[in-house]
């Protein structure tokens, strides 16, 4: 795995040093006031999800990168009145997945198909008022599916969740 070296709400401090040696970090707190501006006016535009990707959740960030991720979601899902769904995409979130579900968010994408071994610990920790959003179409490839495969994976998960809390998605 490698540190992400674009900025990407964390997205900012996604890396630990900007171009110029500075801590990306310290972008953190006037930012935030920015996205909540935004996530307010979606609401009020009648916006009930909005999603946010977060890329760098399949990458390796530094330990002060999760604890900003913290930070970040938590100001943010607080005065957001529009669910947020956080997605990442085309790979399984490895030792970024506790943190994922510890996001007060209402619902997380999953890449069902380059990390389906993931299901597990999600099943057995994500909170049951989590939306999963599970993608289990290749969105590389959308034309070829294991339809069987993808049935059994949603009953999986609809026997040990329901389905009132899941999404079905490309990857």
């Amino acid at each position: 795995r490698q540190v992400d070296p674009r900025f990407e709400p964390h997205d900012q401090p996604s890396h630990e040093s900007g171009d110029d040696g500075s801590d990306p970090l310290h972008l953190l707190g006037a930012l935030l006031p920015v996205y909540t501006q935004i996530l307010a006016e979606l609401a009020e535009a009648g916006a009930a999800w909005v999603q946010i990707d977060e890329p760098a959740l399949v990458l390796d960030p530094t330990e002060k990168a999760r604890v900003a991720f913290a930070l970040a979601y938590g100001s943010l899902s607080q005065g957001a009145a529009s669910n947020i769904l956080l997605t990442s995409y085309f790979g399984d979130l490895g030792d970024n997945l506790a943190t994922a579900l510890r996001l007060p968010v209402a619902g997380l994408h999953l890449d069902m198909v380059r990390g389906a071994g993931q299901l597990e610990e999600v099943l057995a920790t994500a909170r049951p008022d989590l939306w999963l959003s599970l993608g289990v179409v290749d969105g590389r490839n959308v034309w070829r599916n294991d339809l069987r495969a993808t049935l059994a994976t949603l009953q999986r998960v609809a026997a040990a969740r329901g389905t009132r809390r899941l999404m079905v998605a490309p990857s």
